[in-house]
């Protein structure tokens, strides 16, 4: 039998919030889940048109060929190319440019590195030098206090 309590209205009350919590999150799992599955269908429908310009059946391709297409497809994703082929060439192109353009202040920043650690390397053994003539000070000192 069921009694009609404060305790049992507490329990039921806090049991209907947590469920009502779990439902909120079970309808932002499925709201999430949907956004992906769209996602994903997208990709799918792109990387199918990327296949056809290249003449080949998305069926047809083992896995080694797949992460191949996979390579290809993210390389069309990081240069902003939905096309292969002569537009991707001009994106890899303007890539390759923009890279040769930062070569020399690359190269620049090396070599003032460089010089730094070989500057770092002076002051080092400098500072061995001035610890190894503290040493022999400090023993020749202590000679000296010996002899008096």
């Amino acid at each position: 039998e069921w009694e009609i309590t404060p305790q049992n209205i507490k329990y039921l009350q806090d049991l209907r919030a947590k469920n009502l919590q779990k439902e909120k999150l079970i309808q932002v799992t499925l709201a999430e889940t949907e956004k992906l599955s769209h996602e994903y269908e997208g990709e799918l429908k792109r990387l199918d048109k990327i296949l056809k310009q290249l003449g080949i059946d998305s069926s047809l391709l083992s896995t080694t060929s797949a992460s191949y297409l996979q390579v290809l497809a993210d390389s069309c994703s990081l240069l902003e190319e939905d096309n292969i082929g002569r537009g991707l060439e001009v994106a890899l192109s303007r890539a390759l440019l923009q890279q040769a353009d930062k070569a020399p202040s690359i190269a620049t920043a090396k070599a003032k590195i460089e010089a730094v650690k070989i500057e770092n390397l002076k002051l080092y053994s400098q500072l061995e030098r001035l610890e190894e003539a503290v040493k022999l000070a400090k023993k020749e000192g202590d000679e000296d206090l010996e002899l008096t």
